[in-house]
This record gives C-alpha cells, sequence and structure tokens, in this order.
C-alpha cells in the first residue's frame, strides 16, 4: 500500500495511492450527479439544475450544399454557482458514427443563452439556445460559428433521473457516506445520552442526508421550539436551518440570530434578511466565535442550550471532527440567554461586554454539573489554569489550536509532578511558529497531529477523567482576550469517559511516526521570551503525583458516587451506531 502525505490518512481498503484516486474520482463524479438531480427538487430551483438526457438531431452543411443528418444522443450537468450567479454545463454529447466530445461552457438559461463559447461536436465554437417546455423538459438548439460544415441541431433535454426525493436522498447518503469513509476512515463517531434526559453529546463528522445526522438534530430542535429560538454562531451557513427557523418565525416563535461579519456573504443568512427574521453580525474585526443555541427559555418543556465546537455550516457537520453538546436546565438557559441579548440588544461585543456570570456550579442531572464562562470578560483561560493545576493523574487534549503559553507552563508544571499527558492537535497548523506540539512532546507528553483531510475543530481537555473544558474556546490568545467565546466546564465522569474515548478513536488513525510532533513549535534558543525551554526542562516526571498547590477548589458535592454511572456508560455505548 501507497503511503499518504504527512496529515492525510490510511488509504482504506489497502488501495494502493493510484487505485484510492480512482476511486475517489469515481465516487465524486456519482455524488455529482446525484446532486445534480436532487437539485431539481429544490423548492427553489428554476428548473434547469441537473442531470440531462440529451436526444435530437445534429444537422451538417459543407460548403458546397450537401446536407447530412445524424443521431444525436449524449447527457450534460448542469449546475449554479450562486456566486458568480450563472450557471455551468458541462458533459458529453455523440453524433451516431462519431467519437463523443466533451461540452463545457457557462450559460445564462434565464434568458436561453449559452454565454461563453463551447468547444463540441457541432463542430468548431459555438453558440446554444435553450428553452424550457411546460412538461419541465429543455430544449435545445445549437449552431457552429465558426468551422466547416456549418452545423445546427436540435434536441430534447430530459432528466437522467426519474426516481423520487427520497429515494435520491438515501443514494445520496450513501455515496456521501462511503466517499466520507474513504477520504477519512475514522471509527463512527460515538454519541451519548444520559438517562436523565438532561445530557447528550454527539460527534462529527456525519453524513449529508443522514436522517439521523447532526444536522438532523439541530432542524428537530427548531421545528420543537415553541416560544424562542436565540442563534449565535461563528459561521451560519446550512440553508435548511435558515429555512426552518423562517417557518418558526412563521408559526409564531420569536428568533433571533448572531453571526460573525464574515457570514454576510452567505446564502443562508441573506435568506434570513430576506424574511425579515430579526439577526445582526458583531461587526468588528475580532471574531463572534460563539457556537450556541436556546431554545424555548422559561418554558415548560424548554430550556434547552445546544453548544460545543460546531459552527452551523457544512464542514462543520459534515467534514471536520467536533462535538455538540446538549443540557436540559433552566440556569443555564438562563445564562447564556445574558450573553446572547448583551450581543443581539445591547451590540456588546468583545471586551465590551460586560463580567455578570455566575460561576457557581450547575447541577444538570444526579451525575453532572456545569460551570460557564464567557470570553473575553470571564477570565476564562485563567479558570483553565487553574482546573489544569488541580490534576493528579491525566489531562487528555484534543485540540485545534494550542499557542497559550501560559496554559502550556501549567500543563508541563503537573508533568513534573507525575501527571500523564497525551493530546490530539490539528495537523494542518504544524507550520506556527507558536503551536505548543513539539514543546509538548519534549517535555514527555504523547502527542500526535490528527488525520483527517479538513479539521480536527475539537476544543477538548479531560482532567483526571472527571472535569471536561470545551465550547468554542481555543486555547489561544484570540480566544482569551479578544473573540466572543463560551467554555463551558463539565463535571461527570461518564461525560469524560465519553471523550476519553473520541480522543482514543483518532488516536488510532493517527500517525506516531510524523517527524513534525518533534518540530512543531519548538522556539529557538535564542528566541524564548516566554521561557518555553525552560519549562520543557523543568518537566521532569518524579515518581508520583504530588497534591496540588493551588487556590483552585474543585466541586465538593461529587463525592465520587458511581451509582448509577454504569447505566450511563451503557447509554454511550449502546448508542455508538451513529
Amino acid at each position: 500500500m501507497s503511503g499518504a502525505a504527512l496529515g492525510q490518512p490510511k488509504r482504506p481498503y489497502g488501495l494502493t495511492e493510484a487505485e484510492y484516486q480512482r476511486a475517489k474520482r469515481a465516487l465524486k463524479a456519482k455524488v455529482r450527479r446525484l446532486e445534480a438531480a436532487y437539485a431539481l427538487y429544490d423548492e427553489e430551483s428554476q428548473g434547469f439544475r441537473g442531470v440531462w438526457t440529451v436526444a435530437g438531431t445534429r444537422s451538417a452543411e459543407s460548403s458546397d450544399g450537401d446536407v447530412t443528418s445524424a443521431a444525436l444522443t449524449g447527457e450534460l450537468t448542469i449546475t449554479y454557482d450562486r456566486e458568480e450567479e450563472r450557471y455551468e454545463v458541462a458533459g458529453k454529447v455523440k453524433v451516431a458514427g462519431q467519437r463523443g466530445s466533451r461540452w463545457d461552457g457557462v450559460a445564462d438559461l434565464g434568458s436561453g443563452q449559452l454565454i461563453e463559447a463551447y468547444d463540441a461536436v457541432a463542430g468548431g465554437e459555438g453558440e446554444a439556445l435553450y428553452t424550457r417546455a411546460a412538461d419541465g423538459t429543455l430544449a435545445l438548439r445549437f449552431r457552429s460559428l465558426r468551422g466547416e460544415p456549418k452545423i445546427t441541431a436540435r434536441a430534447s433535454l430530459t432528466p437522467a433521473f426519474a426516481v423520487s426525493q427520497a429515494e435520491l436522498r438515501q443514494q445520496l447518503f450513501e455515496a456521501k457516506k462511503e466517499l466520507q469513509y474513504l477520504r477519512y476512515p475514522r471509527p463512527e463517531p460515538v454519541r451519548y445520552a444520559a438517562r436523565s434526559g438532561d445530557v447528550a453529546l454527539r460527534f462529527t463528522p456525519t453524513v449529508e442526508h443522514d436522517p439521523d445526522g447532526v444536522e438532523e438534530d439541530v432542524l428537530r430542535l427548531i421545528k420543537s421550539a415553541k416560544a424562542s429560538i436565540d442563534v449565535a454562531s461563528f459561521e451560519f451557513a446550512l440553508v435548511r436551518v435558515s429555512r426552518a427557523l423562517i417557518e418558526a418565525q412563521q408559526r409564531g416563535v420569536k428568533v433571533r440570530v448572531v453571526y460573525d461579519d464574515l457570514e454576510d456573504h452567505q446564502r443562508a443568512v441573506q435568506l434570513l434578511k430576506q424574511h425579515q427574521v430579526p439577526c445582526r453580525s458583531d461587526g468588528r474585526s475580532g471574531f463572534m466565535h460563539n457556537k450556541f443555541m436556546v431554545i424555548d427559555r422559561g418554558q415548560p418543556e424548554g430550556d434547552l442550550v445546544w453548544t460545543g465546537s460546531t459552527n452551523l455550516a457544512p464542514r462543520g457537520i459534515y467534514v471536520s471532527d467536533n462535538h455538540t453538546l446538549l443540557f436540559h436546565n433552566a440556569e443555564l438557559a438562563k445564562l447564556y440567554t445574558i450573553e446572547f441579548e448583551e450581543m443581539f440588544v445591547d451590540g456588546q461585543f468583545g471586551i465590551t461586554s460586560p463580567s455578570n456570570t455566575s460561576h457557581e456550579w450547575i447541577r444538570v442531572d444526579r451525575f453532572t454539573k456545569v460551570q460557564v464562562y464567557f470570553a473575553p470578560e470571564d477570565d476564562a483561560l485563567d479558570r483553565l489554569i487553574e482546573l489544569v493545576k488541580t490534576a493528579r493523574r491525566s489531562i487528555k487534549i484534543i485540540a485545534f489550536a494550542f499557542t497559550s503559553p501560559r496554559l502550556f507552563k501549567a500543563i508541563t508544571e503537573r508533568m513534573a509532578a507525575g501527571v500523564e499527558v497525551q493530546g490530539l492537535f490539528e495537523s494542518r497548523h504544524a507550520g506556527w511558529k507558536d503551536i505548543m506540539i513539539a514543546p509538548l512532546h519534549n517535555a514527555g507528553a504523547d502527542v500526535r497531529f490528527d488525520r483527517n483531510p479538513d479539521a480536527l475543530h475539537h476544543k477538548v481537555i479531560v482532567i483526571d477523567g472527571r472535569y471536561v473544558c470545551t465550547g468554542s474556546f481555543n486555547f489561544s490568545d484570540n480566544a482569551d482576550r479578544t473573540n466572543d467565546e463560551n467554555m463551558v466546564i463539565v463535571n461527570s465522569r461518564s461525560v469524560a469517559r465519553v471523550f476519553t474515548r473520541e480522543l482514543a478513536q483518532l488516536f488510532s488513525v493517527s500517525d506516531p511516526n510524523d517527524p513534525r510532533i518533534a518540530t512543531a513549535g519548538m522556539p529557538d534558543p535564542n528566541d524564548d521570551p516566554d521561557g518555553i525551554l525552560d519549562a520543557i526542562r523543568a518537566a521532569r516526571p518524579q515518581p508520583a503525583a504530588t497534591t496540588p498547590t493551588t487556590g483552585a477548589t474543585p466541586d465538593p458535592a461529587d463525592t465520587g458516587d458511581t451509582s448509577g454511572l454504569s447505566g450511563a456508560v451503557d447509554d454511550a455505548a449502546r448508542s455508538d451506531d451513529d
């Protein structure tokens, strides 16, 4: 088997690199065909997008006036480029008795005119004219502009897939699932649901059109809303989510959305504005980096808080390694609503946001308590470091970005006391000067780069198999000082076990021999203002961990009672079927 490039997963099924590339091209072509056909069912479709079969006649007139005719067949795929607001046409047409030729062009199908020249079997360069019949078919007429003989042709284009939307959706799901595994053969992402019904946890990537996927979870939450929906999402690019929010508003639900100003161009955002859904961006250089929703705050069946590392965007759900957390708790919903209204109502983003969040432990169910910190106003990094300093056995990290020298030093201090550290990090950041991968490795931690061809996007630290620090908060100065973020500290052995399992799964497809591990982010001995090299040298494990000497106070309410925990863990095992 041919080896994959650094940061890329091993090829599945024992494929060579050439076999892998061929299989990927074939699956991508299949997905494009199915998507084009599925697009015809889009409620906003103008009836052009899709895969079309071509049947007609081509006539050629030579310079001496002789005319010959032949049957014309083929297949064209018509897609729409939203950014350029134009259709693109590609495919093959074939004249009986001759070889087929490619057809490529850019079409203004609204007026029926191919606006860029094509080079196809019509002969030389030419133009094409389209008209749409009442029965949904397209009539195609094209003629050559240059070349001999002069050629004209007439043909009828009919949809190539005469199957239902549900059948196409299933075919798309199966093809995309196969393509996803081919690109990234990781174990199935796990999921967890507490028996209380008040805590749920999922991991991505899931597959588009999966009836039990993460986007479907979001849509079900929106459709269940009776009174209110507040959404804060750094990326907002899921059109189906926009439509669900529009429908919710139309049935009387109060809908409000905050997004980062980088998303103004997204169709999902434009749809909200077109339908007068109240929404606003942060309108600043720093990021509104949150990813949370509050559903039915203060309602009997409401007070749902959805958060985690997952943006409401295709990459967030269908490509990257991410997670979502769902809590059912009135106190938690209140805290998130206060933060949301600071942004949406008061326009207070970043450093202008007031520090008014209670940091008391909130009990969600018998075995789960949480604290919430919002950045930059709540000194979230200070609290994270404080908690890290309580570690006595293990620290496990799954992180998109880790550039904080202060956090690094807190971790290496515990390593010097015998605490074991394991970490998995986004491989595309191997070239960052201040990434803390090689420093952790050289201090004695077991660290790897992920092999997702897109991104590992978690922001997770698990401490002693008990505390999980997560949310939108990257381990960086920008997260702590500039961006709008939320960090959730979950005190739950069950939740910690599930995140530990996710780390183990991602480790199972990582490369322990990646040479970048030993070099990524190592400072120059002559340019080390943060004292990283001294921290590495100081991280010499002793025989046993010492009792931490920190002012941090873990929540004393959890006495380690494990009655019922086996059931919670069983829930996680039983639900590993995403």
